[in-house]
């Protein structure tokens, strides 16, 4: 038995909300379950922002039992604190080959061997050139 955790769709037309459960991965997305971990509604409530709760216990004990996270569910546990970015490609020409190397998750710049030490600290832009000149901020 694979257990997945992904989403199940609730509500009604235009005004949906998701709840993360896992279930055995042989069953339909809003079939049977082993268990209900969370919600996710992506609609702003009175606050402005969008309304999550995980049960963090659960969502931490079904990976570390061999369980799979669907993609969108792994894009929450991201936005939630619980996992790294995901790794991003540069995207190539449409149709040719992919660009391999590593992209920064927040600024979407390629890391270089050099500044992949620096990851998380922003590097200075003493020497940087725009459109074949020095930048003016120096």
């Amino acid at each position: 038995m694979v257990v997945r955790l992904r989403l199940s769709r609730f509500g009604c037309k235009n005004k949906s909300f998701y709840r993360v459960i896992a279930p055995d991965s042989r069953y339909p997305g809003d079939g049977k379950h082993l268990e209900v971990l969370g919600y996710y509604n992506p609609l702003p409530g009175q606050d402005g922002g969008k309304r999550m709760g995980l049960n963090f216990e659960r969502v931490k004990y079904y990976p570390s039992v061999g369980a799979q996270r669907s993609d969108p569910v792994q894009r929450l546990l991201f936005r939630a604190g619980l996992l790294p970015p995901p790794p991003m490609l540069a995207m190539g020409r449409k149709g040719g080959p992919r660009d391999t190397r590593p992209v920064h998750p927040m600024t979407g710049r390629i890391l270089t061997p050099e500044n992949s030490k620096n990851v998380g600290s922003e590097v200075a832009s003493a020497d940087v050139k725009v459109n074949g000149n020095e930048d003016a901020s120096t």
